[in-house]
């Protein structure tokens, strides 16, 4: 399985839940991981999974999140599998937002098969810092990406 993780990050804490991704999605295969700003906006043929993530700010993804969707055509991720995340407050999701939703629904214009609903990983503070247990629920989260894509690869294509 061919994977790219793509992800914005404004304190450091997208980035980490990002690294997080790729380092369990490197136990399925080669593992790709580019910041928002080096991230091609055309992907590696063989590429089966993407994940693109980042904070929540203002109840909705971060411009440059946004306009790395811009740049990306309708239908260039068709027959990729995919799935969005983002990092938030612990609010109630009408209160903080979430960027993974955008993200989410700019995924499927772009041509993407979504795979799962999104994932939030919670911040908190002033200057936000990753609750204790984010990082192993972004593991988590990876390998059941890895899992349904896998179910998805026929044997043939591996």
């Amino acid at each position: 399985m061919n994977s790219v993780v793509i992800y914005g990050s404004r304190h450091g804490n997208t980035q980490e839940v990002a690294e997080a991704i790729a380092r369990e999605l490197r136990h399925h295969g080669p593992a790709q991981l580019f910041s928002v700003d080096e991230a091609p906006l055309v992907l590696p043929k063989k590429t089966d999974l993407v994940v693109v993530g980042g904070p929540t700010e203002a109840h909705r993804m971060t411009e440059p999140i946004a306009k790395f969707f811009d740049q990306l055509g309708r239908g260039q991720l068709e027959g990729i599998s995919a799935a969005g995340f983002d990092t938030r407050l612990r609010w109630p999701r009408w209160l903080s937002g979430s960027a993974g939703a955008g993200i989410t629904a700019r995924l499927r214009g772009a041509g993407a098969t979504v795979i799962d609903p999104g994932a939030s990983f919670v911040v908190a503070g002033k200057y936000p810092v990753l609750e204790a247990g984010e990082l192993e629920r972004a593991t988590t989260w990876a390998a059941s990406l890895a899992a349904k894509v896998d179910s998805r690869v026929p044997d043939a294509v591996r």
